[in-house]
């Protein structure tokens, strides 16, 4: 159900040094690629992407590079690489505004269509930068598949989103303003809500991100499956901004934190639903975090390792919140 996603797939990309002047002169237009479809229009992010394809193949196809009015393979890597500037530009421009930003705790929200659009410009982006690593390469375009996230995670079509299931906006914000945790966790944390779904996978959560699939077709969804999974991945990024991503990076905090849980010993996480999951200690960390610091939404669901809630012996819990607290206030 829940999983931790170490990769950070939309954070805004480093530029490259190119004149802008050369970059307005090959990308005509406001925000558009010689192709000129509109960026950042609407939902059509798919549509772009698959006229972005059709582009790169004729940018590349003819051996000898005189394509578009390019006379030389140096034409060509001009034009790519000017592209991925104008590119890294645009995903700056889309990160600077979110669909919501918390005036009072500076987090971001972003929504299925703001997300989609990272998710095709952040590929758009990697395929430039692969062609010019490899000599213009056309068979790194035959295997291109929007429906995967860097890391290999599947993408699947979503429910629809009339049937009310699809994660929203106001649930992330409303969730994560009710999370009694200090300032410092939520500043500058985002939220990206996929209009795609990640199959059994809710949510993954990394340093400073989460990203949220929308339920599959034909799939039940528990009650309060956003708040929930809003929660847990709340969790992971605690642990891994604050605490230590694995055991190497804290030894000493993680051996307290076993103690006072009751874990005799480190356990990696697995896949979803496996039994390296149900035992492991880092997930079993973020639905701490969920049952003592969620919503009443978010805690309505039984804990789901083999550790149990820690509410059932208030020491425990009390004794939790206290090194939770101590570790993430930074102030």
């Amino acid at each position: 159900m829940l999983v931790m996603l170490v990769i950070m797939t939309f954070l805004c990309l480093g530029g490259l040094k190119l004149g802008f002047a050369f970059t307005e002169q090959i990308m005509p237009g406001c925000h558009k690629l010689l192709h000129g479809m509109e960026i950042a229009e609407g939902d059509g992010f798919i549509r772009w992407f698959e006229k972005d394809l059709q582009y790169m193949t004729g940018v590349i196809r003819d051996n000898d590079m005189k394509i578009h009015g390019l006379t030389s393979k140096l034409g060509v890597t001009i034009r790519l690489k000017g592209e991925v500037r104008f590119l890294e530009l645009e995903i700056n421009r889309l990160q600077n505004h979110p669909s919501y930003s918390s005036p009072e705790l500076g987090f971001h929200v972003y929504n299925p269509d703001a997300t989609g659009w990272f998710h095709v410009l952040y590929k758009a982006v990697s395929i430039r930068k692969s062609i010019l690593a490899s000599g213009k390469d056309l068979s790194l375009l035959e295997g291109v598949n929007v429906n995967e996230l860097p890391d290999g995670t599947p993408l699947y079509e979503p429910a629809d989103p009339a049937s009310g299931k699809a994660p929203k906006v106001e649930e992330v914000v409303e969730t994560l303003a009710g999370m009694p945790l200090p300032p410092a966790v939520f500043r500058d944390y985002r939220v990206y809500i996929l209009p795609f779904s990640m199959g059994e996978i809710n949510g993954l959560g990394s340093k400073g991100y989460m990203l949220l699939g929308a339920p599959p077709l034909d799939c039940k969804v528990i009650e309060n499956q956003t708040a929930f999974t809003v929660a847990h991945e709340m969790g992971h990024h605690i642990h891994m901004t604050f605490l230590g991503t694995t055991y190497e990076e804290n030894p000493k905090g993680w051996d307290e934190y076993m103690r006072i849980r009751g874990i005799p010993k480190w356990t990696d996480a697995g896949d979803v639903n496996s039994t390296g999951w149900f035992e492991s200690t880092e997930e079993t960390f973020a639905e701490d975090v969920r049952v003592l610091f969620g919503t009443c939404q978010a805690a309505s669901e039984p804990h789901g390792t083999v550790y149990g809630d820690p509410r059932r012996d208030p020491v425990v819990a009390e004794r939790l919140k206290g090194f939770i607290d101590r570790y993430t206030d930074t102030c």
